[in-house]
């Protein structure tokens, strides 16, 4: 008989517990094909929604207000209160659309174009990002994305060229396709143009910028335009319409002896009267209605998506009211919220209303009117 004293026997059973207990706990960590593959899937599944509003924000005098806070702002989609979660300052994503193309505007001009693209550029904060496109005869990205000034307002100066015709449609088109690469939340179209383009198309622009999120600037010509517009298309005759081969060519009709008779020749090479531009007639009634029109739509589109139409009148105006865009585009903070109906229930493509509102005495806010959802959008 084997005489196992108590001592040994229970040291016997702590070891032989220590080793069952490490088989298991190797066994448990080993992971199950079946099990793994399908937690992955579901973590993988799991969405965290947030909805980036940008909000435009002012005092009572148009400064920008530096201390708004969640408790300042009531947003409501689709009519629904949203429980906001944050306030934040983000550098800006700046496109500048420089519209040099086109005859038939007689003020717009590359120089013109070109001051007030330099004088906007540098009133914008030094951590915004900026591309330059222009479009006349084509669509060509002049300046890709920098922040550095003096690199962007060279390229502004060197590079813009006029052209006979403003391919406008197709710059907006590509202007959104290049915003719509950088982060979401603070991206901003800004146009410098007259509108002058018959395949303007304001529901298919209005359509990409607002499924983009991004804010539609405009410093428009049109106002300018107008006003420039009513200069007379008659002149005073300096010269005789009848070609010159054709008076030369025709006999003397003056007889010297008889001072009554008068010599064709000279009637028909005599100053007076007046001249009309009868292309410029009828093309300045067509451009007037166009003007007109794209006035109103830069106006639609600017306040649809949250951006501001500026409508100069002069040429300092336009100077200064550059400088009040870039101004304008850095008074924006971008507000978010989990939406209170989940975006996962939305159809792409579905289009929710926003209203925002300010909570606070002498806060003025602006933003856009709704977002697109699509897929994977925030």
């Amino acid at each position: 008989m084997v005489t196992i004293s108590r001592l040994r026997l229970l040291n016997l059973l702590a070891n032989f517990s220590a080793i069952v207990l490490t088989l298991y706990i190797g066994v448990a960590q080993q992971p199950d094909p079946r099990v793994s593959k399908d937690l992955n899937q579901d973590v993988l599944k799991i969405p965290v929604e947030e909805v980036r509003v940008p909000v435009f924000a002012s005092d009572d005098r148009g400064r920008f207000d530096t201390q708004l806070a969640v408790d300042d702002l009531l947003i409501r989609e689709d009519g629904i209160a949203q429980s906001l979660r944050g306030v934040y300052r983000v550098p800006a994503y700046v496109l500048l659309l420089a519209d040099t193309g086109g005859e038939v505007n007689l003020i717009k001009s590359v120089r013109l174009t070109t001051d007030v693209a330099a004088q906007f550029i540098s009133e914008l904060r030094p951590q915004d990002a900026v591309a330059v496109m222009q479009v006349n005869n084509k669509v060509e990205l002049i300046s890709d994305w920098s922040s550095n000034r003096s690199e962007t307002i060279h390229a502004i100066r060197t590079k813009l060229l006029p052209g006979k015709r403003s391919a406008l449609s197709e710059g907006l088109t590509q202007a959104v396709e290049q915003l719509h690469k950088m982060p979401a939340g603070n991206r901003h179209l800004v146009i410098i143009s007259d509108g002058l383009d018959d395949q303007f198309n304001l529901d298919q622009i209005m359509k990409n910028a607002t499924a983009s999120g991004i804010a539609v600037h405009v410093v428009s010509y049109t106002s300018l335009t107008a006003k420039v517009s009513t200069v007379p298309v008659s002149r005073p005759r300096e010269k005789s319409a009848v070609p010159q081969e054709l008076i030369l060519a025709m006999p003397h009709t003056h007889d010297p002896r008889d001072p009554k008779t008068y010599d064709m020749k000279d009637i028909l090479q005599a100053k007076g009267g007046v001249t009309v531009d009868v292309d410029r007639l009828f093309r300045r009634s067509e451009v007037k209605k166009e003007i007109a029109q794209r006035e109103l739509e830069f106006g639609q589109l600017a306040e649809e998506t949250g951006g501001v139409a500026w409508l100069p009148e002069t040429v300092s105006e336009m100077m200064s009211e550059a400088a009040e865009a870039a101004h304008d585009i850095d008074s924006q903070y971008v507000v978010t919220y989990k939406p209170q109906r989940p975006l996962s229930e939305a159809k792409p493509g579905e289009y929710r209303k926003l209203d925002v509102i300010s909570r606070r005495v002498g806060l003025r806010v602006r933003s856009r009117r709704g977002y697109v959802v699509t897929r994977g959008n925030p």
